[in-house]
């Protein structure tokens, strides 16, 4: 505790960043709910329009003769008294406390509310006039907008919103309920239905908290004297106190000159007001009475210490006021510059807030904050890495209390486990902060240790702090350069509030594999690696490898490993050094990326979307009409398609590649070509499972743009081919003259590109990264001509497989083509419908193959049955197969 008196009063130099408004987190969080919950309740006026009015209908014939009895007076005047008294005595509260920023942002609130409202309503009025939703919400509107055409429920939620900003505000104790009451009766009496009376109060509420969180609140933390008062009750009586972390840019530093008037430690006010009450009647002064001097037994958290009668009076209920002096001379970046070159405090990344507090004493000590209004961050942090861990090892509890149990708790815990030094713990706190402060010993944190001043003795060390640590079933979980300090030569872990207590494996090994990934960022990889080879023993070492995932690592040291090379790399040199483990794959940490939401909501979007526009009609009615067993025929002969893709990657792949394996990807791309233009999905496919085998990313690229063109020319070979064998090409006539003109200006768009020397170095830039990127495969390819063949072979297969699934579905209708022109008509149609960007070549496709067909021949009718159901069996009916596959990719790591 500290030396000097319990209850002397100083002044005391406060530097702080000033803070009048503040944008609170959890405003635009609740919004978000407010936007989700308005969302919802469309929804079930949409889909549950009929269960959600009968219901109503059912409570409204039960309560009609109740309400009836009971209510004395329309219901509409009692609406009118709401809509003009709420607004009134909102305005009268604001303008009565003083708070005109809030008053012009509830103004605004109830503005952007009626504006809302009726944009929300034309926007249904114009665009789905026949839904269930647009109704209702009409007549909630119309309801609430009989005075001056506002929807005073609109208005009333907003103003009651932004009011209640300020904890224990009485209009908003009584507002909603009288709201609520209001809407029930309303509802009830069949004047408006519940969903639209829901969505009229919710956006108010989401204008009124969106409102509130652009113009900014009073900040919910402890500042200036409260701050002093908080630090005191902590038991150190400070004279200077200077924030020392990163402060936003809209702020600055200021210097105060404050005293606080609050006693050092926790006291017993009520005792000492009582003793207080005792002298005064007595007449006696405790300090000089000779004669009769009075023996009083100290109450227990006094420590022994007996206030004098001027130390009482300061706790009566008239204390002494608290001072706060704005001091514009002094330099607040000297001098928080000039103690941090002093002290070195170990910033705490977790807190809300960090201060410098120099005691009277002389003392350093590390002051840690958890904030009330920054308290909802560190909350969906944890929920976030919750939901996409299967490991959580960051927790932050749903209220400030239990964090700042949970932050003394880890304290004590690592203190008496002798991982962590003593530093004193001190606590304190108010309803809007907690204050948690640590004696500083003079250590640095390890980030501002330059890597040659750290000595291998330290590295070991943190392995053996770590060890004792999990001996005894702690956890740290965020280790990282500003929690690891060095103090001397020994090594310190501080910090410990995101670790638990009886912690499981995998939670131990995170720690390694976090201390690790620091290691190798400030002192490089290669010593790093050196002393866990020193420290940790063989099973330890084989265990980190499959968990050095960024998924688990500090933000601090995922920063500086900006890219998944890097820390590939150093999972590599782990590997290595550990030769008897061979090829370890990572341990599966994520259940899903931000990226993997992203895809699935645009996947989601595109099915939607393809679905919708699909005539199931007109599908039917094909299917009806043709001949199940050509239809049959077209689906198996069309699955031979993946067999020759999957040759031709592995022919033209130097690693080695499972057939079996390579043709279960072929099928799973085949879920990816849904959401991807056609052609482009299998292709990127196909390079995520070539990275995953150990290709290169750039042989990965080459040999996939390799395979595509491949394909091209192996298909206009194969038709030059039939067309000779069969003595059919010169058969196939042109019917019109069209084409001809389209070939005859390729020929001159391609002359005209030779000759013209700025479009010739155009093209030649656009194609010549393509061909760098194949040349290389093509060089090598030269060298084995046995893969050249088998190339060509799958190429065949899969060129054969889609003509004849293309000829089978025309022969289930009746009609059949020559199989050159047939092919012709497939790979020309096919071709032009690629073109095209959408979402698996869905429309394009079938519009061309639909042309194509009629040009050959085919009556139009016939032509679009055919398109449909050969996209029917080789493309839609595939999905539900490439799903499974995806998943079984996914399980073994394939992909």
């Amino acid at each position: 505790m500290a030396s000097g008196p319990r209850f002397s009063r100083h002044d005391v130099l406060l530097v702080d960043e000033e803070i009048r408004w503040v944008r609170h987190p959890r405003d635009l969080v609740s919004a978000v709910i407010s936007l989700l919950a308005i969302a919802f309740v469309m929804f079930l006026a949409v889909y549950g329009a009929a269960t959600t009015l009968a219901v109503t209908r059912d409570v409204r014939t039960a309560t009609s003769d109740i309400i009836e009895a009971i209510l004395f007076m329309p219901v509409n005047v009692l609406e009118g008294l709401l809509s003009f008294a709420i607004p009134l005595i909102v305005a009268a509260d604001l303008i009565w406390h003083r708070r005109w920023r809030s008053l012009i942002t509830a103004i605004l609130a109830a503005v952007s509310a009626v504006a809302i409202s009726y944009a929300v309503l034309w926007l249904f009025q114009s665009y789905f006039p026949l839904s269930p939703i647009t109704g209702q919400l009409l007549d909630s509107l119309d309801e609430q907008s009989y005075i001056s055409l506002l929807p005073y429920v609109s208005v009333i939620s907003a103003l009651l919103t932004v009011a209640g900003s300020r904890k224990n505000s009485k209009t908003t104790t009584w507002g909603w309920p009288l709201l609520y009451v209001a809407l029930v009766i309303s509802v009830l009496q069949g004047n408006q239905t519940l969903p639209g009376a829901l969505i009229t109060v919710l956006l108010g509420t989401f204008c009124g908290q969106m409102a509130r969180y652009i113009s900014g609140d009073t900040p919910d933390r402890s500042t200036g004297i409260v701050l002093v008062n908080l630090i005191r009750r902590a038991g150190i009586d400070a004279a200077q106190i200077v924030r020392i972390d990163e402060i936003p840019d809209e702020y600055d530093l200021k210097v105060w000159n404050a005293r606080g008037q609050a006693p050092l430690g926790y006291v017993d006010r009520y005792g000492l007001s009582q003793l207080r009450s005792i002298v005064q009647k007595a007449g006696q002064d405790l300090d000089n009475n000779d004669d009769e001097p009075l023996t009083l037994q100290p109450e227990p958290t006094v420590t022994g210490e007996i206030p004098t009668a001027e130390e009482l009076a300061t706790l009566s209920d008239n204390p002494q006021p608290n001072t706060l002096t704005l001091d514009d001379q002094a330099d607040a970046l000297q001098i928080r510059d000039g103690l941090l070159a002093e002290h070195h405090p170990l910033l705490n990344s977790q807190a809300s807030r960090n201060y410098l507090v120099i005691g009277e004493d002389a003392r350093a000590y590390q002051l840690s904050l958890l904030d009330a209004d920054q308290h909802i961050v560190g909350v969906l942090s944890s929920l976030w890495n919750r939901i996409i861990l299967t490991t959580s090892t960051r927790r932050s509890e749903r209220t400030l209390k239990a964090s700042a149990d949970q932050m003394a708790l880890m304290e004590l815990a690592a203190t008496e486990a002798n991982v962590c030094p003593n530093r004193h713990l001190r606590v304190a706190s108010t309803e809007q902060s907690f204050a948690a402060a640590f004696e500083q010993s003079g250590a640095r944190a390890l980030r501002d240790v330059p890597p040659d001043e750290v000595p291998d003795d330290a590295l070991d060390s943190l392995w053996g702090l770590l060890q004792d640590a999990h001996s005894r079933g702690l956890c740290h979980g965020d280790i990282h350069a500003n929690t690891v300090a060095l103090h001397g030569d020994d090594i310190h872990l501080v910090h410990w509030q995101s670790g638990s207590i009886a912690a499981n494996e995998v939670g131990r090994r995170v720690d390694m594999a976090q201390a690790l990934a620091m290691m190798a960022v400030h002192v490089g990889s290669y010593r790093a690696l050196a002393s866990a080879r020193r420290c940790l023993p063989l099973d330890q070492l084989v265990t980190i490898a499959p968990i050095l995932q960024k998924a688990i690592l500090p933000s601090s040291t995922g920063s500086e490993l900006s890219s998944r090379k890097e820390l590939q790399s150093l999972r590599d040199a782990l590997v290595e050094t550990v030769p008897e483990v061979g090829d370890v794959e990572p341990m599966k940490l994520q259940r899903f990326a931000p990226r993997t939401v992203l895809t699935v909501s645009i996947a989601v979007v595109a099915i939607y979307l393809l679905v919708g526009s699909i005539n199931f009609d007109e599908l039917r009615e094909t299917v009806s009409q043709a001949v199940p067993g050509w239809m049959i025929f077209a689906f198996i002969v069309g699955l031979f398609t993946y067999v020759g893709a999957a040759i031709t990657l592995k022919a033209y792949t130097a690693e080695n590649l499972p057939l079996g394996q390579t043709i279960v990807v072929q099928i799973a791309a085949s879920i990816v070509a849904l959401v991807a233009p056609a052609g482009i999905g299998p292709a990127a496919f196909n390079l995520r499972y070539l990275q995953k085998r150990k290709v290169s990313v750039p042989v990965a690229v080459a040999t996939v743009s390799l395979v595509q063109v491949a394909q091209f020319v192996t298909t206009v070979a194969l038709l030059l081919l039939l067309g000779l064998a069969t003595g059919n090409l010169s058969s196939f006539q042109v019917p019109t003259g069209t084409v001809m003109l389209v070939v005859l200006a390729i020929i001159l768009a391609a002359a005209i590109i030779f000759f013209v020397k700025p479009l010739r170095r155009w093209v030649i830039s656009k194609i010549k990264p393509t061909i760098d990127q194949i040349w290389p495969r093509l060089v090598w390819l030269g060298t084995h001509p046995a893969r050249m063949i088998y190339g060509f072979i799958g190429s065949l297969i899969q060129s054969a497989a889609f003509v004849a699934a293309f000829g089978g579905a025309l022969a289930a209708f009746g009609y059949s083509l020559p199989v050159v022109t047939l092919a012709i008509t497939y790979l020309v149609s096919n071709s032009v419908g690629a073109v095209v960007p959408s979402p698996g070549g869905i429309g394009p496709v079938e519009a061309a193959l639909t042309g194509g067909l009629t040009l050959a021949g085919i009556p139009a009718s016939v032509a679009l049955s055919t398109a449909i159901l050969f996209r029917l069996v080789t493309f839609w009916i595939r999905i539900p197969i490439g799903w499974f596959a995806l998943r079984h990719c996914q399980k073994k790591n394939i992909v």
